[in-house]
This record gives C-alpha cells, sequence and structure tokens, in this order.
C-alpha cells in the first residue's frame, strides 16, 4: 500500500468524532493550548501501542470474530452518542459553572492514553488494515504504519485544538449555543453509525 493511499484511508476515522477528537476539544477550551498539547501527546502513545499490537497479529484476532468488530464499532458509536447527550445536558448549567472543573492531573492523563489506547476508530481501521500489510517483507513495515498514523493523526488533531482556541472566547460567551451546537453534531453522528451498523444486521 503506498503512502497517499494509506492517507486518504486514515483520513476517515481520523476526521470523524470520537474519544481523541472531543478530548482535545475539551482540554482546549477548558485549559489552553499547553495542557491540551500535552494530553495529546499521552493520547497519541496510546495510539501508537494500539496500532503496534493491532498490526502485529491482534487485527487478525479481531477480524477473524464478526462479533467483536461489531461490538467495537458499536462501543465507538455509543461513545459519540453519549458524548453528545452530555453536551446537552450542559446546556442547562449556569454559564459561570462551565469552566469549574478538575484538574486531577493523575486522571486527565490516563484518560487521554486510554482513548487513544482503546479508540474504537483505530481499532476497526487497523484490524481491517492488517491484512492488507500481511505481506509485507519488512517486520518494520506495521511500525512505520502505526507512528505515521499517530503523526497525521496528531497533525489533524492540533489544528482542530487551535481552531477551538480561536473560538473560545465565543464559546465562553455562548456556552449554552455551543454545547447545543456540539452535543447536535455528535447525537447525529453517533446515531447515523448507530443506524448504519444495524443495517448490516
Amino acid at each position: 500500500m503506498d503512502v497517499t493511499t494509506f492517507l486518504g484511508l486514515a483520513l476517515l476515522p481520523i476526521l470523524s468524532p470520537g474519544p481523541s477528537s472531543i478530548l482535545v476539544v475539551r482540554n482546549s477550551l477548558r485549559h489552553g493550548l499547553s495542557f491540551a498539547s500535552r494530553r495529546l501527546l499521552t493520547d497519541l502513545a496510546g495510539t501508537v501501542l494500539s496500532a503496534s499490537f493491532l498490526l502485529y497479529g491482534l487485527g487478525s484476532l479481531i477480524n477473524g470474530s464478526k462479533p467483536l468488530l461489531v461490538g467495537i464499532q458499536l462501543a465507538g458509536a455509543g461513545y459519540v452518542l453519549l458524548a453528545g447527550l452530555l453536551c446537552l445536558q450542559r446546556m442547562r448549567r449556569p454559564p459561570t459553572d462551565a469552566f469549574r472543573v478538575s484538574r486531577s492531573a493523575g486522571g486527565l492523563w490516563l484518560e487521554s492514553f486510554l482513548a487513544g489506547l482503546l479508540n474504537p476508530k483505530t481499532l476497526v481501521f487497523f484490524a481491517l488494515l492488517q491484512p492488507l500489510l500481511a505481506g509485507a517483507e519488512e517486520r518494520a513495515a506495521p511500525l512505520a504504519y502505526a507512528l505515521g498514523y499517530s503523526l497525521y493523526k496528531g497533525c489533524v488533531l492540533t489544528l482542530t485544538c487551535a481552531v477551538f482556541l480561536l473560538a473560545r472566547d465565543w464559546c465562553r460567551r455562548r456556552l449554552r449555543l455551543a454545547n447545543g451546537i456540539l452535543g447536535t453534531a455528535l447525537v447525529a453522528a453517533g446515531s447515523g453509525f448507530l443506524v448504519k451498523l444495524s443495517a448490516g444486521f
């Protein structure tokens, strides 16, 4: 598989809503660029580890079990749907409480790492990609794809972080509207994923 094809395929899971993108948006709005960037690096470390395991054998195990593959996809869709519902629930909170959050360092580091390690989009993408790379002559090739995907994901999410930071003041002033827009988008995406999956049964 050439690099252009790989990057084109990788763009879909990276751009679609998921744990990593939701955390990046939340951390950038609540804590700023430096905080969000450090947590993103932790997320990417989890992504590299997960992708490496998948490409070096775990992917074939997931591919061999359709219920497991569908279960992972359902978990991802459910996560996005739940995140959207929580955003809509926050519309009821007073604006002064919006950014009053705990900065439990250990918990947030772990949350970011697990978002990268257990991201359903990454699990499904590399599980499906693994058979295409099974005949790779060089053992280092899968690791190169894992690192490349993580770097690509990091660039896209850094850009996402910058966009939301530029809109941070607007979001603070219109918090209920911002939560409503984000929540509606996530609920629509999660529901769409669930409908698509159910249609395949």
